[in-house]
């Protein structure tokens, strides 16, 4: 027997009793530490003591990642590196290239190999060193690496990389498993924040309030050295830093941060969040909040608050007091943004309103006219302080009414359904105060919005002085017609009278220029005096059957001489066989005068102007007559104003006149219960139409 293969077989059967012996350790060590409750934090390091003392290594290191090969946990057996440090080993190190391919890797001389990183201040840098690395595979998938050292050159072998692989093999499932219930346990934490958010929302609008409450659930989930709200100025388009908790607080807050400044101001103006674990190599980042509050900024995150699509501020954490921050943090300071967007929107709203409500109160309480206001159908909510005292109730007695208690009986107010929103009902009528008196007022009606409840508003303006005087001026104004009737009634007969006893021609045209005119002033202090009748309802008396053809003959005799001194031809379209009006001749006479006349000052010379009588298509009771002109037209805008008193066309063409000529017309033609309206021309111009009654068809027994 060779003693040399004897004690080579006895040495391997002894290695490996030895690696069984540890697989079986790591099992037990692995099974107790599950039954302890998964925490990842007391695996690690318990599966990194037992591979460097299986592979006698002087010390060693274990990092874990996410899905997105972000470093969620490491665990290094003398200190923990630099975050910088970490980066570079996942970027270009050993355990970084382990990962990625998923390979397992013996370096033998530390000097001489590409991936080994040399950590400063490490007895490695200086020294040969021998290192093993394995990946945690778990799914087909590498959840980390462990790293074992041991001082000298080739201290390793391929069967030592195979108890390392064997090591982390059995211990990855287990990592995995606290890795995922670490996450678990992390969504219920977020979860329950949501859910302590949501309450405050709710029963809260106090944004300062809300905000504290939410700082301090972020910094339970994010473990950062410090968090802040800041909102934005719109008026200077800054960010105001308005709650702090953390490292330097106190000093931040209140400190203004402009948007084209900072990572906080890039994410105002981007709206975008942002994870920047090295602030230093990040050209954003803006040391004014460094210097403020004497604390160094290594990493950060932030998350814009925005309310249908503006921001209204961000929200910030900085420097994580483990590794760096996650993806899986920012998406949380995200959802907590989000849920903060709303409280301060809320609460912004809330604001608002009272605001407007203050406002409101105060325009209300200061009004010098009446306002009163009542639900939908019509009993009184609220008024203000003038409302009691000018209907003379104590506020008890005037809340316990309706609106219409506040009318005559009868009154025609409009209902709810008259009044729809963003319209006003304006009307006159008569208010009775609780003493019975009787006051006109101008109401101006509207639906509204009060104490979040939809409303009526009724504003009453006292205008009893200003009917008064309006009586006055129209009882002045008719006496001073009728009594103008009987001086001017003695000129035009005296130069009648006149007329027969001169023979001179240029007297009598003298005479008849007079006389023209005279008549034209009769004519003019008549249509004041029926305007006057005719607008206090007086009904019309004289009715009486009115040819057509008689009428515009009548026409055309009283303008002939305007037509000939301006060249202007009279036409006619009149259909045969028209009924008869049913009209006050002298009065209608009047009417078709003043639109002739009207449509001559508004004539160029030598044109035409046309009257039309046919009957009416839709309303075999009535004719429709017409007067046309070739002039310019009446523009869209003027085309209802004209019809009231004093209203003029403004334009520099426009004739001089007081503008009552056409107010007349409409109030004779309304008083015989039809209707006036102006509009093109069928050549151009004005077309000037009027609806009449005719004289009803009586029934033959």
């Amino acid at each position: 027997m060779d003693v040399s293969t004897v004690n080579l077989n006895t040495t391997n059967d002894r290695q490996a009793a030895e690696r069984l012996q540890t697989l079986y350790t790591v099992h037990d060590v692995l099974k107790q530490v599950e039954a302890e409750g998964l925490n990842i934090n007391s695996i690690l390091p318990q599966v990194l003591q037992i591979a460097a003392r299986q592979l006698a290594a002087a010390d060693g290191s274990i990092i874990v990642i996410n899905q997105n090969l972000e470093i969620e946990h490491v665990w290094f057996t003398q200190g923990t590196p630099t975050e910088s440090f970490l980066d570079d080993i996942m970027n270009r190190g050993l355990a970084g290239w382990v990962i990625r391919q998923q390979t397992p890797y013996i370096i033998r001389d530390t000097r001489t190999d590409e991936y080994w990183l040399p950590r400063p201040g490490h007895v490695t840098t200086s020294e040969p060193w021998s290192v093993m690395c394995t990946p945690f595979m778990t799914r087909k998938r590498a959840i980390g690496a462990i790293t074992i050292h041991r001082a000298g050159v080739n201290q390793f072998d391929e069967q030592d990389l195979n108890l390392l692989v064997a090591i982390s093999n059995q211990a990855a499932t287990t990592i995995e498993n606290a890795r995922l219930f670490e996450q678990s346990q992390r969504q219920l934490q977020i979860s329950a924040l949501l859910y302590e958010a949501s309450k405050v929302i709710n029963s809260s609008l106090d944004i300062n309030e809300v905000m504290q409450h939410l700082l301090s659930q972020m910094n339970e989930l994010l473990h950062a050295e410090a968090i802040s709200i800041a909102l934005v100025d719109n008026q200077s388009n800054e960010l105001v830093y308005q709650v702090a908790a953390g490292i330097g607080s106190e000093k931040i807050v209140n400190m203004r941060l402009p948007s084209n400044q900072g990572i906080s101001g890039w994410v105002m103006e981007h709206n975008q969040a942002v994870l920047v674990n090295d602030t230093q190599h990040d050209a954003r980042f803006y040391s004014q909040g460094d210097m403020r509050t004497g604390y160094a900024t290594r990493a950060m995150i932030c998350a814009p608050m925005q309310s249908k699509g503006d921001v209204l501020g961000t929200v910030q954490a900085i420097n994580p007091t483990k590794t760096n921050f996650t993806r899986q943090d920012l998406d949380l300071l995200v959802n907590l943004a989000n849920i903060a967007s709303i409280a301060l929107a809320n609460a912004q709203q809330f604001a608002l309103t009272q605001a407007a409500e203050a406002r409101y109160m105060n325009l209300f309480q200061d009004s010098i006219d009446p306002i009163i206001i009542t639900d939908l159908l019509g009993t009184i909510v609220e008024a203000n302080r003038n409302a009691f005292a000018f209907f003379g109730y104590e506020r008890g007695e005037l809340l316990s009414k309706n609106i219409l208690d506040l009318h005559p009986v009868g009154a025609a107010l409009p209902t709810a359904a008259n009044i729809t929103k963003g319209d006003i009902k304006h009307f006159q009528g008569q208010a009775i105060t609780k003493q019975r008196r009787s006051i006109y007022v101008e109401i101006y009606a509207k639906r509204t919005v009060f104490a979040d409840i939809e409303v009526l508003q009724w504003i009453h303006h006292d205008i009893s002085k200003q009917r008064e005087l309006e009586q006055m001026r129209d009882d002045m104004t008719a006496m001073l017609f009728h009594d103008l009737q009987s001086p001017l009634g003695n000129v035009i007969s005296s130069l009648e009278l006149m007329r027969y006893e001169v023979t001179e021609p240029l007297l009598l045209s003298m005479l008849d220029i007079a006389t023209r005119s005279s008549e034209r002033l009769q004519t003019l202090i008549r249509s004041l005096l029926d305007i006057n009748q005719l607008e206090a309802g007086h009904p019309i008396r004289a009715l009486g059957e009115v040819n057509v053809e008689s009428l515009f003959d009548y026409v055309r005799e009283v303008e002939e001489p305007n037509f000939d001194r301006r060249g202007i031809e009279f036409r006619r379209d009149v259909e045969l066989d028209l009924p008869l009006l049913y009209v006050d001749e002298d009065m209608i006479r009047r009417v078709v005068i003043n639109l002739v006349d009207n449509a001559i000052k508004h004539s160029p010379d030598s044109q035409k102007i046309t009257v039309v009588a046919r009957r009416c298509e839709n309303d075999l009771g009535a004719l429709l007559l017409a007067v046309q002109d070739q002039g310019n037209g009446i523009p869209l805008e003027y085309r209802n104003s004209i019809f009231e008193k004093f209203e003029r066309i403004k334009t520099r063409s426009s004739s001089k006149g007081l503008g009552l000529g056409l107010a007349f017309c409409r109030l004779a033609v309304e008083a015989h219960g039809g209707r006036i309206w102006v509009d093109d021309a069928p050549g151009g111009g004005a077309s000037f139409n009027l609806l009449l009654p005719v004289v009803r068809e009586t029934a033959v027994a």
